[in-house]
């Protein structure tokens, strides 16, 4: 889903992902270690609507490459401010890190 472009072009893509509904697509590009990570936000994010919609609030990227996102999903009930970190894996961007704040449901 994410092989060429650029890091914010697959955090858009994963983004758009999410606003469909396709959640097995965004989490193809998940590593193993964000697998784990997503796993465990998934009780309680699985309880929230459907986000209408995302803003990229910031991209920062680190001295080693790794691409630094936050994210704001805006649902029905609340606000969800996501982290996300992107690498190039094999040609591929992938997301190596995942977490989220405001989830109180």
């Amino acid at each position: 889903m994410t092989a060429g472009g650029t890091a914010e072009d697959a955090m858009k893509a994963t983004c758009d992902a999410i606003l469909r509904g396709d959640m097995m697509g965004a989490m193809q590009e998940l590593t193993p270690e964000a697998l784990n990570q997503a796993m465990t936000l998934a009780a309680v994010t699985m309880a929230l609507p459907t986000a209408e919609s995302y803003a990229i609030e910031s991209h920062d990227e680190s001295a080693a490459g790794e691409h630094h996102f936050r994210v704001r999903f805006k649902t029905t009930s609340q606000d969800i401010v996501a982290s996300a970190s992107w690498r190039q894996i094999e040609g591929v961007w992938k997301i190596t890190a995942i977490a989220a704040e405001g989830l109180h449901t």
